[in-house]
């Protein structure tokens, strides 16, 4: 099966992030996988059709910045959109 994994460059608060977004299908749907600061978080489409966030770990929310991950939310939504 094909690699498809894909990378997002971007800054922000002023600093640098590389991250790679590892789509993982599912029977009828697909999520992505990133891993944010040392947290895996998964990403998958609400009933409205956008991605929110879901960790893969308890107990995480105070260890990574929610603007982030909104943040992070985004930049694949445009990704995958064809907006980069």
């Amino acid at each position: 099966m094909e690699d498809l994994n894909f990378i997002l460059k971007f800054e922000y608060k002023g600093k640098p992030h590389i991250l790679e977004v590892r789509p993982w299908v599912q029977r009828y749907k697909i999520a992505f996988k990133v891993t944010i600061e040392e947290h895996e978080i998964t990403y998958e489409q609400d009933e409205e059709g956008r991605l929110r966030a879901i960790s893969d770990e308890p107990h995480f929310s105070r260890a990574v910045d929610h603007g982030l991950i909104g943040f992070v939310a985004e930049k694949i939504e445009e990704a995958i959109a064809g907006e980069e």
